[in-house]
């Protein structure tokens, strides 16, 4: 079964279109595509991690230091509390007991400062990154809506991830590029138009007749995603039941996601927390069942 959106990196591990497939059934014009671009390098730009302030080189020197404190005192008290036993010096020289408990303290109270240092180097991290990343989306907000008018896309359009599938073909095999588990969260809009379920990226859209969609897989693995896209958070009473969590900066982990059949060759994977819309969707439109 093949991806729907495939991504052919043979020949360039930056491509990023999608293999052509027979529900291909339009493209957004040359110039829609330059403000696209002129667009997402502006939000790159913007959204590159800035150059550290002094402030921030302080904090992370002050914190290293910390951790390193922290961990010197606990290696020191767990040698002395289970080395100590066999030197006479220790049965002598009871004092080394408190010494050894003193270590352990220390060690703890270095930990504490090392995380609070860690807590206010992301909020500085935080911050500037929202306000850099709010400013930079106004231009490709725009420029998405450009895009979505020419692809048809109403308004009541729903937007879910879907997990576009990477690969290199080599010897005559697929080889899946990345590890596996993890995927790029697409964000499409989805909607039916006539008797066609529809999938809008930025730049395409892909119209699958509703009587070649043969029902759906589900799929009980972990899976992890790099870009949280939601304006909700994972942890928000709108995802909780699916029991997401962060697993860095922006990237989470979950369980569970579905493949929606299309004919008998291709497959769209949507993650667990998506697919109810797609599925009711589908219902009101008397494709799949109960």
């Amino acid at each position: 079964m093949k991806n729907l959106f495939s991504i052919n990196k043979t020949a360039d591990s930056n491509a990023m279109e999608f293999d052509p497939t027979p529900y291909h059934a339009a493209t957004v014009s040359e110039e829609v595509k330059a403000k696209l671009k002129n667009a997402f390098s502006v939000v790159e730009e913007e959204y590159a991690a800035p150059e550290p302030t002094e402030e921030e080189i302080a904090l992370r020197k002050k914190g290293n230091r910390y951790w390193l404190t922290s961990v010197i005192c606990l290696v020191a008290g767990v040698a002395l509390f289970f080395g100590g036993s066999k030197t006479p010096l220790f049965t002598s020289m009871p004092y080394l007991h408190a010494l050894d408990l003193g270590l352990v303290i220390v060690s703890l109270v270095f930990n504490f400062k090392a995380r609070r240092i860690n807590r206010q180097q992301n909020k500085i991290t935080q911050n500037s990154l929202s306000v850099d990343f709010t400013a930079a989306s106004q231009k490709l907000e725009a420029a998405a809506a450009e895009a979505a008018a020419e692809l048809g896309v109403p308004e009541s359009a729903k937007t879910v991830d879907v997990f576009p599938f990477h690969y290199k073909a080599e010897g005559g095999k697929i080889l899946r590029v990345g590890k596996k588990g993890k995927y790029d969260n697409l964000a499409v809009s989805v909607f039916v138009r006539g008797d066609k379920l529809c999938f809008a990226t930025a730049q395409e859209l892909i119209a699958v007749p509703l009587s070649e969609i043969a029902g759906y897989s589900e799929y009980d693995e972990d899976f992890e995603v790099d870009m949280w896209l939601k304006t909700d958070e994972p942890t928000s009473d709108r995802y909780k039941a699916y029991g997401l969590r962060k697993s860095g900066f922006f990237s989470l982990k979950g369980h569970g996601y579905f493949g929606l059949k299309v004919g008998g060759d291709y497959e769209v994977l949507i993650p667990c927390y998506d697919f109810g819309e797609v599925r009711e969707l589908l219902r009101a439109n008397g494709v799949v069942g109960e």
